[in-house]
């Protein structure tokens, strides 16, 4: 019996070649879901969040966001800040402002 690691694996997928191994694909994947409210933002303007805790997040580790909502051309970047700690980065290259909703975002952190 194979001793299933956390992250995201060939056993937890139910796919790989018969008779081998089980493969893991992504062993350090760290997720967060958390209430953002993104700052009203005018035209070709940004706003940077406070530090969301995201344990296990180290600098370097590759930042994806997962909006509940429409960006109506809102641009989010993730990124790690410090230790246990990611930010989200704003900007709204648009003609107009446009104030993103309160809403539950989904934080994944992978370990290089």
């Amino acid at each position: 019996m194979s001793t299933v690691k956390k992250g995201l694996h060939s056993e937890a997928l139910g796919i790989k070649k018969t008779r081998s191994a089980n493969v893991d694909y992504i062993t350090n994947l760290f997720i967060a879901t958390v209430t953002v409210d993104p700052a009203s933002l005018a035209t070709v303007a940004g706003a940077l969040t406070a530090g969301i805790t995201v344990t296990g997040a180290a600098l370097g580790d590759r930042v994806e966001l997962f909006p509940p909502y429409d960006m109506q051309g809102v641009m989010a970047f993730g990124f790690v800040s410090a230790a246990n700690t990611v930010k989200i980065s704003f900007f709204n290259p648009l003609g107009t402002t446009i104030d993103l909703a309160s809403g539950s975002w989904t934080i994944q952190v992978i370990r290089k």
